[in-house]
C-alpha cells in the first residue's frame, strides 16, 4: 500500500521515538499523536515515563488504515554485534539504521527498565554524581530536535571525510588544531589531549621539561617514548600550519586504552587525564631532583575532617592525593550547578556538628568529571535540567585553612535560606487557597462581580451595600498586595545576600578559570563527542572531529546538547588564573621538534603556494601528510608517523635541548 507523506513521516518519527524511549512503536506513535506530532514534546514525555494510556488518543486515529510493519521487523542484528561510541565503518551504519527501523528488537539509547546487554554498555555510559570533589541558569534552546540529532549521528557513519592536504588544510589565525587519531576508538583521548594542551600551565610545563634519554630503535608506541611524543605533539599543536593532526603513535604510547563498552566515556576520559597527569608530574619531580615541589600541577591533597561540639577539627582519615574530582548531579540531588553540588557533597551537617572533605593542598589544575544520575522511576519531569558551570570558581571555601570561616558563612547561608522558605510559605498563605488556586485572582473576580455584574435592582440600599462590599474587598486586596510586595522585597534581599555570601577577600584568593569542556550528545560516533577550548586571546573554539569553529562564550556555558539522552558535559578543566601578560609569554619548545615543524611548514607552504619559491625547483616537496620523525643525536628513525600538521604562533621560539636526564624505566 502506498503511504502518504504524512503517514510516512509519522512512521519514521514513531520509529525514532521508539528507539529513544525503548518502547513499542505503537506506544511511541500514541505519544506522538498525543502531542500532535511535536517530536521534542513527545520525546520529553517518553523519557519521563508517559505512555499516553490515560487519554483517548486511540480514538483520535486517522481515517486511513494503519500501515503494517511485519516485514520490516524481520531483520535483526546478530547477537554478537557491538555498537560503541567510536565506530565509523559500514557495519556501524547498518547497525544504526537497523536499530532505528527495528526498535522493538534491539537495545536503545534512551532510559530503559531492562538491564542493558553487556555489549551495549557504552550506549549507557554517558548517563552522567561528587564523591568529593556557574551560578545562574542555562536556557535549554536545543539547536536540533532529537530526530535531527539521530539523523546527524547516522550521517556521521556514512560520511567519507576528505582529509587531503589541499582541502581546508591551512590553519587560519589562532584557530586550534584538530587532533584526530587513526584509531577511532581513541577519539575521546584526542579530545582530552587537546583540552590539556589548552590549559596554559600544562603547556608551559611541558615546554620546560627536559627530554629523557632514549635508547636507539625504541618503538614509536613504546611508553619510554611517551614524553617525547607528547612534547612533539604539543609543539606541532602550537607551531604547525596544517589544520589537523592525524595521530598514529602518540596516544598509544601514553598507554591510553581504546574506548570500548566496558567503562563509561567519562570514566575513560578520567583515566586518560590521570595517565597524562601522572607522567608529566613524574618527570617534573625527576627534573626538580631533591628540590621540593611547592605546588603540584595536577595533584591536590584532601582529607576528611570532623567538627564536634565546638571542639577543634580533627582528621577522620589520613590525607589522600587526587587529581580528578567526581561530581554527581541529577536524580534525587536537588542542585544542578557545579558549586552547589560540590558544597553539598563535601560538607555534611547534623545536630552534633559537621564532617567535611576538604582540600589541604590545592593543585594548579583541577578537573571535574561529571556524572548524571538517572531520573528515579515514577518521576515525571518535562525535561531534565542542564548542568550549570561558571566561567570562574574560587576554591577557597573548600580549603582546610578556611574551614572555620566557611562554616560561619555556611551557617549564615542556611539561616537565610530558612528565612526565605518561611517567607515563601507566608506568601503562599496570602495568595493561594487550599485547592491551590490563585486567591488574588479570585478576589479580583469577586470585586469585578460586585462592581460590574451584580444588579442593584433599582434599590439604593442594595446599591450602597454592593459598593461598600466592593470597596472593602479593594481594601483587603490593597493590604494583601502590600504584604506580598514586602515579602517579595525581603526574599529578593535575602537571595542577593545568599548569592554573595562567600564573596569576601579571604575566600577569593584561589581563583580558577575554565579552560576546556568535553561534551557528548548521547549518540554513538566520534562526531558525537566534542570539545570547547579557550585560546590565549580569550576566544572559545568548538572542535567536532576535524572541524573547528569559533563560538561565543555563552554557547560554552549554556550548551544543552545531550540532556534529553542523559548526556551533555562530562568533563570540565579549570586552572589557576593567569594575567594576560603571563598568558601571552612565548613558549620555548625543544629545537629538535620546533625546527622539524618549521621545515615541514615550509614544505607544506611550498606545496600550497609554489609561486612563493620557498624551495628551489631542484628540491622536491614531499607529501606533508606523511613525514618521518627526524633522527635524534645519531639515533636511527624508528619508523614513520602519520600526521597532518598545523598553525603557528608568532611569539613562539625554540631553544636547543642539549641536556638529557635519565629516568628510571624510561
Amino acid at each position: 500500500m502506498q503511504l502518504t507523506n504524512e503517514e510516512q513521516l509519522e512512521r519514521e518519527n514513531s520509529d525514532h521515538l521508539a528507539s529513544i524511549g525503548n518502547v513499542d512503536v505503537q506506544v511511541a506513535r500514541r505519544v506522538l499523536r498525543k502531542f500532535k506530532g511535536d517530536m521534542m514534546k513527545a520525546a520529553d514525555a517518553l523519557l519521563s515515563g508517559d505512555r499516553a494510556m490515560d487519554s483517548d488518543w486511540e480514538s483520535q486515529r486517522r481515517n486511513t488504515p494503519e500501515p503494517m510493519y511485519t516485514d520490516t521487523l524481520k531483520a535483526v542484528l546478530p547477537s554478537t554485534s557491538v555498537i560503541d561510541l567510536t565506530a565509523d565503518d559500514e557495519d556501524m551504519t547498518r547497525a544504526i539504521q537497523m536499530s532505528m527501523e527495528t526498535s522493538q528488537t534491539l537495545p536503545h539509547f534512551g532510559p530503559t527498565e531492562r538491564a542493558p546487554h553487556p555489549e551495549w554498555q557504552m550506549v549507557r555510559s554517558n548517563v552522567m554524581c561528587i564523591s568529593w570533589d556557574p551560578v545562574g541558569t542555562a536556557a535549554v534552546n536545543e539547536d536540533h530536535t532529537l530526530n535531527e540529532a539521530i539523523q546527524a549521528s547516522l550521517q556521521d557513519f556514512k560520511e567519507d571525510i576528505d582529509l587531503s592536504p589541499l582541502k581546508n588544510a591551512i590553519r587560519e589565525g589562532g584557530r586550534p588544531i584538530a587532533l584526530r587519531p587513526e584509531d577511532s576508538s581513541l577519539a575521546y583521548a584526542a579530545l582530552v589531549l587537546q583540552a590539556l594542551y589548552y590549559i596554559p600551565q600544562v603547556r608551559l610545563t611541558c615546554s620546560n621539561l627536559r627530554l629523557p634519554k632514549l635508547e636507539p630503535l625504541v618503538s614509536m608506541r613504546h611508553s619510554n617514548r611517551a614524553l617525547w611524543n607528547l612534547i612533539e605533539l604539543f609543539t606541532n599543536m602550537d607551531l604547525a600550519q596544517l589544520a589537523t593532526i592525524i595521530d598514529k603513535d602518540a596516544i598509544p604510547s601514553l598507554e591510553i586504552l581504546p574506548l570500548t563498552g566496558s567503562i563509561p566515556l567519562a570514566e575513560a576520559s578520567n583515566n586518560a587525564v590521570k595517565a597524562v597527569a601522572g607522567m608529566i608530574e613524574e618527570y617534573m619531580q625527576v627534573q626538580a631532583g631533591d628540590e621540593e615541589i611547592n605546588e603540584h600541577l595536577f595533584t591536590f591533597k584532601h582529607g576528611k575532617v570532623i567538627i564536634r561540639n565546638g571542639v577543634e577539627p580533627r582528621y577522620k582519615s589520613n590525607p589522600e592525593d587526587g587529581s580528578v574530582v567526581i561530581v554527581e548531579f541529577g536524580g534525587n540531588i536537588p542542585h544542578n550547578d557545579l558549586i552547589s553540588c560540590i558544597s553539598d557533597s563535601l560538607s555534611k551537617f547534623d545536630s552534633q556538628g559537621s564532617t567535611h572533605d576538604i582540600i589541604i593542598h590545592p593543585s594548579t589544575v583541577i578537573t571535574f568529571m561529571l556524572r548524571r544520575n538517572p531520573t528515579p522511576p515514577g518521576t515525571t519531569k518535562a525535561s531534565p535540567d542542564p548542568f550549570v558551570y561558571p566561567k570562574t570558581i574560587y576554591l577557597d571555601r573548600f580549603l582546610f585553612m578556611n574551614l572555620a570561616l566557611t562554616n560561619e558563612k555556611r551557617a549564615a547561608e542556611l539561616n537565610m535560606l530558612e528565612q526565605i522558605r518561611e517567607l515563601q510559605a507566608m506568601k503562599n498563605i496570602l495568595t493561594r487557597l487550599e485547592d491551590g488556586s490563585d486567591a488574588l485572582e479570585n478576589l479580583r473576580s469577586t470585586i469585578y462581580y460586585y462592581e460590574k455584574v451584580a444588579d442593584p435592582e433599582d434599590d439604593p440600599s442594595r446599591q450602597r451595600t454592593l459598593q461598600q462590599t466592593a470597596e472593602h474587598l479593594k481594601d483587603i486586596m490593597t493590604m494583601i498586595l502590600g504584604k506580598v510586595e514586602d515579602i517579595d522585597h525581603q526574599i529578593e534581599t535575602l537571595q542577593t545576600e545568599v548569592a554573595h555570601i562567600y564573596d569576601c577577600p579571604d575566600l577569593q584568593i584561589y581563583q580558577y578559570d575554565l579552560r576546556a569542556v568535553l561534551l557528548h550528545t548521547g549518540l554513538p560516533g566520534r562526531k558525537q563527542m566534542y570539545s570547547y577550548v579557550q585560546d590565549t586571546e580569550g576566544k572559545w573554539w568548538k572542535t567536532v572531529d576535524h572541524e573547528v569553529k569559533e563560538v561565543p562564550e555563552e554557547a560554552v556555558l549554556t550548551d544543552p546538547t545531550g540532556i534529553h539522552l542523559g548526556a551533555g558535559p562530562y568533563m570540565l578543566f579549570y586552572s589557576r588564573h593567569m594575567s594576560e601578560e603571563h598568558l601571552q609569554e612565548p613558549l620555548i619548545w625543544p629545537s629538535l621538534f620546533s625546527e622539524a615543524v618549521e621545515e615541514n611548514n615550509k614544505k607544506f607552504l611550498a606545496l600550497m603556494h609554489p609561486e612563493l619559491g620557498i624551495f628551489s625547483s631542484t628540491r622536491s616537496s614531499p607529501d606533508p601528510v606523511i613525514y618521518t620523525q627526524p633522527a635524534v643525536r645519531g639515533l636511527p628513525t624508528p619508523g614513520e608517523r602519520k600526521m597532518t600538521v598545523s598553525g603557528s604562533r608568532q611569539n613562539s621560539r625554540s631553544v636547543g635541548m642539549d641536556d638529557t636526564i635519565p629516568l628510571s624505566g624510561h
